[in-house]
């Protein structure tokens, strides 16, 4: 007798697949199977797994940001006033003609770097620029007339507006000193 493969037994636990659900009903070693995929459903859901801080959110766009321009700067001045639609088109007469090169000449393409994942901790302090920003705030923030609704300088810098972003920055700006990318 053949058992329900591990893909379709997922589909039978969220209720699809009657076929596959008669087969369970009536097979022991599927219901036994089924019953630890609930098992590891159920201590999944309640697994917490904390949000990590909006200072990681803000250094992770920060450094995509950089990684882009570092990327773009390097193309040559030709690529970066290619249009999409020229890009489109070069792309389609490029995939036509490699279509009929032989197969000997091919190779394998690179693979690409990893994404960096959305778990991974925040640098060290000693490269964590931004530490360096909130230390520039955090005196203005203690000295400010109306207290913060916030729980501290993350919390109360996400909330701001465009506007009040663009203030802050100015006067981190003045504060830490020209020459200093924020």
């Amino acid at each position: 007798m053949s058992h329900v493969p591990e893909p379709r037994l997922l589909d039978v636990l969220e209720g699809r697949g009657a076929t596959d659900r008669a087969h369970v009903d009536a097979c022991a070693q599927c219901r036994a199977r089924l019953a630890e995929a609930q098992a590891g459903l159920a201590l999944a859901a309640g697994a917490e797994v904390p949000e990590p801080s909006p200072v990681y959110w803000e250094s992770l766009r920060r450094q995509v940001s950089r990684r882009v321009d570092e990327e773009s700067e390097r193309r040559p001045a030709f690529w970066r006033r290619v249009s999409l639609g020229h890009a489109l088109a070069a792309a389609a007469v490029l995939a036509g003609i490699a279509t009929f090169l032989p197969v000997a000449g091919r190779h394998p393409a690179p693979l690409p770097e990893p994404p960096l994942p959305a778990w991974s901790a925040l640098p060290p302090a000693e490269e964590d620029e931004g530490l360096d920003v909130l230390r520039a705030v955090a005196p203005v923030v203690a000295d400010a007339s109306v207290p913060a609704a916030c729980g501290g300088v993350a919390e109360c810098a996400v909330d701001l507006s465009d506007e009040e972003s663009q203030v802050l920055a100015d006067r981190l700006r003045r504060e830490i000193g020209p020459g200093k990318d924020l």
